[in-house]
């Protein structure tokens, strides 16, 4: 990923990335020359506890990524912040200008629910309809009726106003902390986008995707018989997204680990790679 950024970032746009205090010398380390700025989670969770009260103890670990991705604005570092995972990367040039529509309306990647349902249901039902449920709880939270809509994929550019906002407009007034929240809506891309609607106080222009994203394997390995790669999807796209929660040989997901050997012997054998032997 910052290797894909040092090559392509036409504006020199700074990078931040974000880790565990333990592993900074590591990550400084590792990426020797590569033009970036460390931050440490603690850093970032520190300036939440001023405004919060003290961190919870059993406060969930899965939602620490997106606790920090809520609550950089409070660094004070820009207005716009594009957030983007380790497992992405930039495929061609980009600039300041990809992100905005005219001058500074930035763009605010949202798909219509239905369109996200009838995708997930080709692939596993389940996931269809838990997306569902979060998209109308969310929708719910802040009264926001009409049309339901889905606020991803990755990566995605915020403003430090409408996180502000929703700090101050949103939650103080309920008594609630941006802990509580998490906990109850555990969608940090759903809810950055369903408050920034509801509140319609600020300009945005909706956008499909920046990135390619490969949810599962079975639309990797489909891309791939379809003749998909890096050079043909950096006509359409400005990166590629590969989730690591299936490439990861380590993943302790078994059940997501279990569907890609099933998928991959699937395939071998209609290539002609393997008999009937068990993978």
């Amino acid at each position: 990923m910052a290797q894909s950024v040092q090559m392509f970032n036409r504006d020199a746009i700074p990078l931040y990335i974000s880790v565990p205090s333990s592993e900074l010398n590591f990550f400084k380390d590792k990426f020797n020359d590569l033009p970036c700025h460390f931050l440490t989670d603690e850093k970032i969770i520190e300036n939440c506890i001023k405004a919060y009260g003290p961190f919870p103890r059993l406060f969930p670990t899965y939602l620490m990524q997106q606790l920090v991705k809520l609550e950089f604005w409070r660094l004070k570092k820009c207005e716009h912040y594009l957030w983007i995972d380790s497992d992405a990367y930039f495929l061609r040039p980009f600039s300041t200008k990809d992100f905005f529509h005219g001058e500074n309306t930035p763009l605010l990647v949202m798909h219509k629910a239905k369109d996200l349902r009838a995708f997930s249901k080709k692939h596993d039902p389940r996931i269809a309809e838990k997306l569902d449920n979060r998209i109308k709880k969310i929708q719910r939270l802040f009264g926001r009726k009409g049309e339901a809509f889905y606020f991803g994929d990755p990566p995605l550019i915020w403003s430090s106003s409408v996180l502000e906002a929703l700090s101050t407009e949103f939650l103080e007034p309920k008594g609630m902390t941006i802990y509580e929240l998490l906990y109850s809506y555990p969608c940090e891309m759903q809810l950055y986008g369903e408050f920034l609607l509801a509140s319609g106080n600020y300009k945005f222009a909706p956008t499909e995707p920046f990135f390619k994203i490969f949810h599962y394997a079975e639309q990797f390995f489909e891309a791939q018989r379809q003749g998909e790669s890096e050079f043909s999807l950096a006509k359409t796209h400005m990166g590629v997204l590969i989730q690591s929660n299936w490439t990861d040989p380590k993943e302790k997901k078994k059940n997501n680990m279990a569907r890609f050997k099933k998928f991959l012997r699937e395939q071998q054998r209609k290539l002609g790679l393997m008999g009937s032997q068990e993978f």
